[in-house]
């Protein structure tokens, strides 16, 4: 008992000795207004937390992503908690396969992760002809950053399907807290239109992201709603989703993200199809139709936008005129301008292009006189080229476009294919259900790009996982069938796994 009470001392001695030193240096931190030292104790919490929970990590980073903050200080810029917690996942990740391989082969062996190897691999040459390496190899760290712990690590752990509905919940919670403090701050305005951008602030930059990430998760909420029994067995699931889709409704509706309303009823457009039993040949034959029939008319097309001079507005209804007007609309007419730099930009560098994560800073220089809106800018400092298929055109070039349209559509072909051919018909509807979520975001990237930031990076990958593992495992897992205990990937003890 004495030996117990002198070591509890020395323990008691030691914390103390520790605080009068941290509290010793903080003092001196704040007099060189080095005020990031006030998150080394949570850093260092975080670091135990994740080494001794390393299983409950990533689903940490679904709940606190849609909560995290920009922090920047001088040079320096990153996203807190979230891309320290995801850096620190990469990092025991990389170690724990390096060491222990106990990786499932399937998880590689799969189409999407080809794609997804062989979109790295392009960022990696297109980074080493960059016109900034510097810059491109940042961009493709930052990328390393949310791939590896939120697509690679979690295709094994959703082999149990309880865990996608975990992720969703707890993202979907998040973002929930999110809608209902940007909704009273809306009001608190009077829903004036024109301070919708700042609403979202500080999680969101703008309500543009802050509705793709609405879109992205509201087809899954509502499947998991009013999904059977088999999908949400637990009648406090149901009502949590009750809640969240209710919250997500709100914040579809008030977030005035045209491309977010869009994208919903895209994905509702491919629902009715492939229910409708659509086979894929015509599906292509209809979509070439289409671009044959717009690039004949194109000039008829443009010109009748042109009439349009309906602006974004408050009201619902003139907002969703607004859409189609490249006359007056600032917004619109920014995004011709992004693009139409961006495509300049491609005629003079199209093998490999100027490098990833280069546009914003050279961009300036292509903009035209005639094409400068209200909100143009030399500097870069208002976004990048707005869409997810013209940027890696300007910044990898023709390859680098093709090759992230081609790992796009082959997790829509994937998903929609494991919805018909999986055994177990719930796993099926699920994975067209979370195939929809990511349409919501592909047709987004049409007019903006946001898998630069963990707010829509760390969703859309982690989706991408689900679609995946719902196509290794599909023919094995159920419900109630195998748990995280039975994959190789955990440790037995379902919590630590270094």
């Amino acid at each position: 008992m004495d030996k117990t009470v002198k070591h509890s001392r020395k323990d008691i001695l030691l914390i103390v000795v520790l605080c009068l030193l941290f509290l010793s240096l903080g003092a001196v931190a704040i007099d060189y207004e080095f005020y990031v030292y006030a998150f080394i104790p949570v850093m260092v919490l975080g670091v135990l937390l994740i080494m001794l929970k390393f299983y409950y990590s990533v689903f940490l980073v679904a709940f606190l992503t849609p909560l995290s903050i920009f922090f920047k200080m001088e040079d320096f810029s990153i996203v807190v908690p979230t891309e320290p917690i995801l850096i620190i996942v990469m990092l025991l990740f990389i170690w724990e396969c390096f060491f222990n391989r106990n990786y499932d082969k399937k998880a590689i062996y799969n189409p999407i992760t080809l794609m997804i190897f062989i979109n790295l691999a392009w960022i990696l040459v297109a980074s080493l002809f960059s016109w900034d390496i510097i810059v491109s190899i940042k961009f493709l760290i930052s990328r390393l950053w949310f791939v590896i712990p939120c697509y690679f690590m979690m295709v094994p752990i959703f082999k149990d399907v309880k865990t996608i509905r975990w992720f969703v919940a707890l993202y979907g919670l998040a973002l929930s807290v999110v809608i209902i403090i940007c909704s009273i701050k809306f009001a608190y305005y009077n829903f004036a239109f024109e301070e919708m951008n700042q609403i979202p602030q500080p999680f969101y930059n703008d309500h543009t992201a802050y509705g793709a990430a609405i879109g992205l998760f509201f087809p899954i909420s509502l499947f998991y709603l009013f999904g059977s029994k088999e999908i949400c067995p637990n009648k406090k699931y149901r009502w949590l989703f009750a809640f969240i889709s209710i919250c997500l409704l709100v914040g579809l509706v008030l977030s005035y993200a045209r491309a977010t309303w869009l994208s919903v009823l895209a994905a509702l457009g491919v629902l009715v199809l492939v229910l409708l039993k659509i086979k894929m040949k015509t599906l292509l034959t209809i979509g070439a139709f289409v671009l044959i029939i717009f690039a004949l008319f194109s000039t008829t097309i443009i010109q009748t936008l042109e009439t349009n001079s309906q602006d974004s507005s408050g009201n619902l209804s003139e907002h969703i005129t607004s859409m189609s007007n490249i006359s007056t609309d600032a917004s619109n007419i920014e995004r011709i301008n992004r693009w139409s730099c961006a495509l300049r930009m491609f005629k003079d560098r199209p093998i490999t292009g100027w490098g990833p994560g280069t546009y914003q800073f050279i961009y300036g220089s292509y903009q035209l006189y005639y094409q400068r809106t209200p909100i143009s800018t030399n500097e870069g400092t208002l976004g990048n080229a707005h869409s997810e298929y013209i940027g890696p055109l300007c910044e990898q070039g023709f390859l680098g476009c093709l090759i992230v349209i081609v790992m796009f559509a082959t997790t829509v072909y994937i998903g929609i294919k494991t919805f018909r051919t999986a055994k177990d018909r719930n796993l099926g509807r699920l994975s067209l259900i979370i195939t929809l979520c990511l349409i919501t975001y592909y047709t987004h990237g049409f007019m903006n790009n946001f898998l630069d930031t963990d707010k829509l990076s760390v969703p859309v990958w982690a989706m991408i996982a689900m679609v995946s593992s719902l196509y290794i495992y599909s023919e094995k897992n159920s419900e109630n069938g195998e748990t995280i205990k039975e994959n190789n990937f955990i440790k037995s003890n379902n919590t630590k796994i270094i």
